[in-house]
This record gives structure tokens, C-alpha cells and sequence, in this order.
């Protein structure tokens, strides 16, 4: 996902047709809350569940928080509960390499700055994004000077490049920068974007598995709703 999205809330909405079986669905961005409503159980006889509720982060794996029709015939008669056996299953992939991305798996102090990248695709005079290093991950991953830049490269292997100025075409001197640590992405952004896109590549797949219970019985009109709230969901803590 790009980065150019940062702090705006973003929704995604679908509408299917029950098999009856648990279904996995795919979404364009992290949701913080995913909404089923089924709308065949909406009007149905008492022990529908017409809305089941995940919401990242506080929702147990597994879990559903579901309203429950009790008698069809008192339209405001419902039950709350958590459905915890065949409720939602986070099923989050990541995306690996692809063409014109490649894990780096090491990165040298030197004049000039040369980046391993196992098999990386990429030729002479490209120019590339680096990603996914730096002090800001959970876990250090160093050389935080050329995280989420642009260079311009000379290959030197399949699995190593150089790194050079993409205004000036001098090496980059690493020498004096923090020490690589491990990780971190190249991609080749010449045939994938403009030079002056700000763009971080995000390779997690965002998918959430819905349940039985969820996706009730077969045949069943099933309403999907998808959230990201753009200053993403603040924890106030406890204000007692």
C-alpha cells in the first residue's frame, strides 16, 4: 500500500452470496473494523445473526462480535455475544518478491555503498527505492541514511549493485553510516512509477477469513464492510 495514503480513512464495501462455508476476503488496506451484515438473517426468524463485528486489535483471534435476532415478531429483540469458534481468523500473506521488488540481505560501510539482493533483476542505470530499513522498524535494521530514498545503481552481480547519486552519478560513501542490521527492500521504480513519487511498497496482503457462523447458511445475502480510520485508532487508556 502507498504511503501517499498515510492519515486518510479509507473504505471498501462488497456484497456476496453465502456457499454456507467459511470464506476468506481480500482488502486493499489494513482494516481497523470489518462489518458483515447478513441480510437475509435481517428479517429471518429468531436466531438469525444479521451483524458480526471484527475490529483490529481487540478483537481475540477467532472471535465475532455478533448481534442476535431473539423473536422475529419484536423487530428490537436482540442478543450480543462473541462467537468464538467459527467467528473471523486474521489470514494476512505477505507478498514477496516480485519482479521489480527484492529482499536486501546485506548492505556494506563503504566508497561506494554496494547492497546485496539475491537475484535482483535489476541493470545498470536504473534507478531504485530503498525501503524497510532504519530505527523506525520494530526491530532496527540500520543503515537509516538510505532508507526509503532513490538511487541510481551499477550492477556488479546478479545478487549486488552500487549505489549512486541519481542528480550527480557519484558514489554513495556508506562508510560513516549506521551499520546494516538486517532487511530491508530494493525496487527498480523506472518502469513502475515517476521519480518524484512518494512511495513505500507494503508487503502484506490484507485478507480476514469469516466463519460459519459469520457467513450463515447458503444462499444468504452477505452485505461487507471495510474500515481504516485515517488517524488509526487512538488508545485512550483507562479514564477512571
Amino acid at each position: 500500500m502507498s504511503d501517499l495514503f498515510e492519515g486518510q480513512t479509507m473504505t471498501e464495501s462488497f456484497k456476496c452470496i453465502s456457499a454456507g462455508t467459511a470464506e476468506t476476503f481480500t482488502f486493499g488496506f489494513e482494516p481497523d473494523k470489518v462489518t458483515f451484515y447478513n441480510l437475509t438473517d435481517w428479517t429471518a426468524t429468531a436466531g438469525g445473526l444479521p451483524i458480526s463485528v471484527w475490529i483490529r486489535g481487540l478483537t481475540t483471534d477467532t472471535d465475532a462480535y455478533q448481534q442476535q435476532v431473539i423473536d422475529s415478531s419484536a423487530g428490537a429483540s436482540f442478543n450480543f455475544i462473541i462467537e468464538g469458534t467459527n467467528g473471523f481468523t486474521v489470514a494476512n500473506t505477505t507478498g514477496g518478491v516480485s519482479e521489480y521488488r527484492t529482499a536486501i540481505t546485506g548492505v556494506s560501510a563503504a566508497d561506494p555503498c554496494v547492497v546485496t539482493a539475491v537475484a535482483h533483476g535489476l541493470t545498470t542505470g536504473m534507478q531504485v527505492r530503498i525501503t524497510d530499513l532504519g530505527s523506525e522498524m520494530p526491530t532496527a535494521r540500520g543503515m537509516n541514511e538510505i532508507n526509503n530514498k532513490h538511487y541510481s545503481i551499477t550492477v556488479l552481480t546478479a545478487d549486488t549493485f552500487s549505489l549512486q547519486d541519481v542528480i550527480t552519478g557519484e558514489d554513495i560513501n556508506s562508510t560513516a553510516y549506521t551499520a546494516y542490521v538486517i532487511g530491508g527492500s530494493v525496487m527498480g521504480i523506472s518502469r513502475t512509477q515517476d521519480f518524484s513519487s512518494a512511495f513505500k511498497y507494503d508487503p502484506i496482503t490484507y485478507k480476514l477469513t469469516a466463519g460459519t457462523a459469520v457467513m450463515g447458511t447458503d444462499d444468504d445475502v452477505i452485505f461487507i464492510e471495510a474500515i481504516r480510520y485515517g488517524n488509526r485508532i487512538v488508545d485512550l487508556g483507562d479514564l477512571a
